[in-house]
């Protein structure tokens, strides 16, 4: 629904620039929302106040656990403490940043990582003894009959809680991030952070850097209208940051840092400006370097998508927009997105440059990349890979076969079968037995017969190289950037704390092992692909001179280069059909040469003369 907000801002404070030097801003920015800073925030708030007694207490007891005498690895664990003052430090910071009781398990590990164990069952159970050690005066620890709970006994002032809740998320750049040159090196100017996200993925391995410095280069700006005439629906953001972030943006370029996942997929680093949101987040950001759109049948198949007609011809979707005498935003599928494509159609007729995106996304991605490691042009002909003349959809394909086998009270739908089909061809069997019923799902393994043939080969050649003895996993894509996906599993640990009469926790974390669970490996190999093609489309783009984002496989850019933007996916994904990719990565998997026999050797040209692929 749309509708104007009450707001203060006049149009000229909208525009208006904060004065100073950007980098001096952007470092005055990293230093107000970064987490690091909590700890100095905390103390420098609380540390005149607490009684000396207490910091007294806590340095007492940390040395007297420092200096007593244990069983040999317990022994080790302590030696490599730091100093008191630490550790007493650390505590104040940790403790006084919960606002209410936590499981000590929690709070436990982060004391451990904190004072710099790299283990985490090391830094559990050294956390746990200490806090055990020094409770009573900071906090106290409460004994319920099956958990053991931390309660804080000091307060923060009000607005120091309020600063604390702004260290949580780093705001895009006001300034072009620095280009990664190294695994560690790149992005932000003070902050430090590994070019790969997740704990325990950090290697050295070589990353594709040229990729990330392109989606860093683009610029972006809010966009006005969206802010003033629509309400902010994204209850996950904190309202006083996301509004306080919008003041100080307003009417700027800014960027986002752009980071990997172990197996190459990229993703935006940003909390309440994100290309990476939902409706409203994305509709917020229009580029900053605006453009005038020539080709106005585009913006027309970009509104028809919004509205809900993406799964009709190109022609089809124009047809639609030219028969409307009057475009209710309200009953599109993408409101707000709608409503901001119909401004930039209006803008456009009149000449007028906009920063409006369209997007566009791959018809079942997973698929596609299965079809062109296979070359089956079964499963790529479901994919819209080859050409039909119609825009193909492998869903409702399915729903459609499995209706056809069920009677009418036992019908699906679109929506039902969408993840199970996806998460079948990655190993799953639970999510389709979880959504349908022992007759729905009999008839859908039946609908998938002779339908995804090269899905079904792709998923059983990855299976087959699975190192039972290995806990990682490593290959190389064709551009040399590095998948390393650790093998790990959830494990139980009961952890006894001595200084706590013995009592015990369960402490549940993700352990790195060779695992018999082989099933993870399909989908981490599929998804580097995936990761590889949108690296490609951005150089490739870049190259053109188009402003090209993407999420995952939809892929974000001015409307006047929809046609351009197909032709470079389908060109990406025929290069992979004619080349050897899978029996590459399987083969450096497995330490010898692993040949795999593709179903075709033509496919590459099937996917040149397609259409929808892209759609």
């Amino acid at each position: 629904m749309l509708r104007h907000t009450n707001t203060s801002w006049s149009m000229s404070m909208c525009y208006s620039l904060i004065n100073g030097d950007a980098m001096n801003i952007q470092l005055h920015n990293e230093l107000e929302y970064s987490k690091r800073m909590r700890n100095n925030l905390i103390l420098t708030d609380v540390l005149d106040d607490i009684p000396s007694k207490i910091t007294e207490s806590l340095t007492l007891s940390i040395d007297s656990y420092r200096n007593s005498n244990y069983y040999q690895s317990k022994e080790i664990r302590v030696s490599k403490l730091p100093t008191t003052t630490e550790i007493v430090n650390n505590i104040i910071a940790i403790i006084l940043s919960s606002k209410r009781p936590k499981p000590i398990q929690g709070l436990a590990t982060e004391l451990g990582f904190t004072l710099g164990y790299r283990s985490q069952l090391d830094a559990v159970k050294t956390g746990a003894e200490i806090l055990s050690l020094c409770h009573g005066k900071l906090y106290d620890i409460k004994l319920n009959v099956d958990s053991t709970e931390i309660v804080p006994k000091y307060k923060l002032k009000k607005d120091s809680i309020a600063r604390l809740n702004v260290l949580q998320y780093l705001p895009p750049m006001l300034q072009k991030p620095n280009d990664w040159i190294s695994n560690t090196d790149g992005g932000w100017l003070w902050e430090r952070k590994s070019i790969i996200l997740g704990k325990g993925t950090h290697h050295f391995k070589p990353q594709a850097y040229d990729a990330v410095n392109l989606l860093q280069s683009v610029a972006w700006t809010i966009d006005i209208p969206t802010y003033i005439n629509h309400v902010n629906t994204n209850e996950t953001m904190d309202n006083d940051q996301f509004e306080r972030v919008i003041r100080e943006y307003f009417g700027k370029p800014f960027y986002f840092v752009w980071r990997y996942d172990k197996r190459g997929r990229s993703y935006s680093s940003g909390y309440d400006l994100n290309i990476q949101s939902n409706e409203y987040g994305k509709a917020l950001l229009s580029l900053f370097n605006k453009q005038v759109v020539t080709n106005l049948d585009n913006l027309k198949i970009a509104i028809a998508g919004h509205a809900g007609h993406d799964k009709v011809t190109w022609s089809e979707r124009i047809n639609w927009f030219n028969q409307q005498l009057n475009l209710d935003v309200d009953t599109f599928d993408e409101p707000i997105l709608g409503s901001k494509a119909i401004q930039a159609y209006l803008d456009s007729k009149k000449g007028i440059a906009t920063g409006y995106t369209m997007s566009i996304d791959a018809t079942a991605s997973g698929l596609q990349v299965m079809s062109a490691l296979s070359g089956c042009k079964v499963t790529a002909k479901a994919c819209n890979m080859v050409n039909t003349g119609n825009r193909e959809d492998i869903y409702q394909a399915v729903v459609d076969k499995m209706n056809a086998l069920l009677d009418t009270s036992q019908q699906v739908t679109r929506s039902d079968v969408k993840k199970p089909v996806m998460t079948t061809f990655y190993n799953s069997e639970a999510n389709p037995k979880e959504t349908f019923n022992k007759q729905q799902l009999e008839a859908f393994y039946k609908a998938l017969d002779n339908t995804l043939i090269g899905a079904l080969d792709v998923m059983e050649a990855i299976n087959q190289y699975w190192d039972f003895e290995s806990d990682v996993h490593m290959w190389t894509l064709p551009d040399g950037h590095v998948a390393k996906v650790p093998v790990t599993e959830m494990t139980n640990v009961r952890i006894e704390v001595d200084e706590l009469n013995h009592r015990t926790f369960t402490y549940r974390y993700n352990k790195q092992q060779p695992s018999e669970n082989y099933r993870s490996l399909v989908a981490n190999i599929v998804h580097s692909v995936d990761g590889y093609v949108a690296r490609e489309m951005v150089r490739r783009c870049h190259a053109m001179k188009i402003e090209l984002v993407h999420i995952h496989d939809c892929f974000v850019f001015s409307p006047d280069h929809l046609q351009t933007v197909c032709k470079t996916y389908r060109e990406i994904l025929a290069e992979i059909a004619n080349k050897p990719l899978l029996s590459d990565i399987l083969s450096e998997i497995a330490g010898k040469y692993v040949p795999v026999t593709k179903h075709s050797t033509d496919l590459d040209k099937d996917i040149l003369n397609s259409e929808y692929m892209l759609s």
